[in-house]
């Protein structure tokens, strides 16, 4: 079959031509390469799966942390680990779970627009490159999962065989919300809501009386809401952080911009205003037919993603973790009706841009790997199981902009490969099952303090004063800087290494 025909068509309603393990042999090229991949927040998630697994074994990880089991609707990826980490070991784990979730989520999108449509369609291609989204860069991994879960249980969903059998399916989708409702609760939210709206479009196109349709599909789907009402009887919920950042207008539109944000500005948001410009052209054009429950799906998404704050129950960058979902739904809802010439050429566009977006990936996270290789050589001074503090010295910019240094949290490998102490460890109730409990690191013990400003900022370099505070009972100091490195009293250069320097508590020499 080739793979450029008109709508890159599948053989029959029940088998996947042979173009389908190609793309997601593609899709996973630029994980390859990197040793563990070069995600902000994934060393964050390695050295708690690391405390997770070891149980309190080690004295050096046992005397800062601690680790309680409970049910928390952020749970998908540490039960991977849990059952990956014996075998693989901890970074293989971390690359098979980031490999899996592009796969997933490729897969996802396919799989969608075969069954909205009956066959694969070509605008379906442009919405590849999203499994790389913001938000999987960014490093939110059970996000992530759960979205990709979510996104395979929608084209089962729809699908004509389950659709046809609406008790078999109810039945069969009770342990599927359970589980994306584990892996993370905002997966799960957008699991409800695509199926509400695919079942509100395709009962209203039925029937044409809208508050029918609304009950009736809230019947239909109620088996999605089992697991919200399961945990209400678990005897020890623990509490939620408040929500808040309302309305930051100039924040969501940079989201949108840098739906696909990666290294290099000008190709990203290129990126996004190409599949802004394909959505506003094949939502106005007769040459496109519109899958009604998709295109609901969002218009609703876009609508959630503006009124949504900024951190919902202590989780942060809440609203952009919708932004790669609302591209994809909006491309994937489309259905071609153009010549045959067209399509190909449509077909080709796709591929064309699925394969420019894999290249700088790829390109992307190798150079990322050579720079963590880099600043991690410095770990090879320090003392196991040291005490530490570590700084990622960031430009005096909003922190937003932030978003594609993606050595945030490399600091974590002092804890995985060294047993040493790393403050930036997030530590939320309801949020991770992690506890920290280091005294001597004072103020500077978990995720946000390993986060300064390394230049001068309103008059004076916050890091130095940081640093400063530093308790004594430190002897460690790890800084990675992005900003022009500076002078800090009291503490003597170890070792450096790119941009990496350690430093050992003492009369400064510089």
């Amino acid at each position: 079959m080739n793979p450029l025909s008109d709508d890159l068509q599948v053989r029959n309603n029940s088998s996947v031509g042979p173009w389908w393990p190609a793309l997601i042999l593609l899709s996973i090229v630029p994980l390859l390469y990197p040793a563990v991949p070069p995600l902000t927040d994934l060393p964050a998630h390695m050295s708690r799966f690391l405390v997770q697994m070891d149980a309190g074994r080690s004295p050096d990880i046992a005397r800062w942390y601690g680790f309680h089991w409970n049910l928390i609707p952020n749970l998908g990826t540490d039960l991977l680990a849990w059952m990956l980490e014996p075998v693989l070991g901890l970074e293989p784990t971390m690359k098979a779970i980031a490999t899996l979730i592009v796969a997933l989520q490729t897969a996802g999108y396919v799989l969608l627009s075969r069954a909205a449509h009956g066959r694969v369609q070509a605008p379906a291609l442009f919405a590849l490159p999203l499994a790389y989204g913001y938000p999987f860069q960014y490093g939110f991994i059970n996000f992530t999962f759960a979205t990709a879960l979510a996104t395979l249980a929608v084209a089962l969903w729809i699908s004509p065989p389950m659709a046809a059998r609406p008790v078999l399916r109810w039945l069969v989708f009770c342990p599927i919300a359970c589980v994306i409702w584990i892996s993370h609760l905002a997966g799960w939210a957008i699991l409800c809501v695509i199926i509400g709206c695919c079942e509100l479009a395709a009962r209203h196109e039925r029937t044409g009386r809208f508050w029918k349709s609304v009950a009736s599909g809230f019947i239909a789907a109620s088996c999605l809401l089992l697991p919200q009402a399961l945990s209400l009887l678990w005897p020890d919920a623990p509490a939620h952080m408040p929500s808040a950042g309302f309305f930051l207008i100039p924040e969501k539109l940079y989201f949108l911009a840098n739906v696909l944000s990666d290294r290099w500005a000008v190709l990203d948001v290129g990126s996004a205003l190409l599949l802004a410009a394909l959505i506003y052209v094949i939502w106005r054009s007769r040459s496109f037919a519109l899958h009604r429950g998709l295109a609901l799906t969002a218009i609703v998404l876009f609508v959630l993603f503006w009124l949504m704050p900024a951190w919902v129950m202590g989780s942060f960058y809440a609203d952009m973790r919708l932004t790669p979902t609302i591209f994809a739904m909006a491309v994937i809802a489309a259905k071609p009706k153009l010549p045959t010439t067209r399509l190909r050429w449509l077909a080709l566009a796709g591929l064309t841009f699925f394969c420019i977006r894999l290249a700088g990936t790829t390109a992307s996270m190798m150079l990322w790997d050579k720079q963590f290789r880099q600043e991690l050589a410095v770990l090879d001074k320090l003392p196991r199981g040291s005490q530490l503090v570590s700084f990622s010295a960031i430009e005096c910019r909003p922190f937003v902009l932030q978003g594609r240094l993606r050595d945030m949290h490399i600091v974590s490998f002092a804890l995985t490969r060294r047993h040493a102490f790393a403050n930036d460890q997030f530590a939320l109730s309801g949020g991770q099952l992690l506890q920290i409990h280091n005294p001597a690191a004072g103020t500077f013990d978990r995720d946000p303090s390993s986060i300064q400003t390394g230049e001068p900022c309103q008059g004076s370099i916050p890091i130095r004063d940081s640093a400063a505070k530093v308790p004594a009972a430190i002897p460690h100091l790890w800084v990675v800087w992005h900003s022009m490195e500076s002078h800090l009293p009291g503490w003597t250069v170890l070792t450096r290494s790119g941009n990496s320097v350690l430093y050992l508590r003492g009369p400064s020499l510089n």
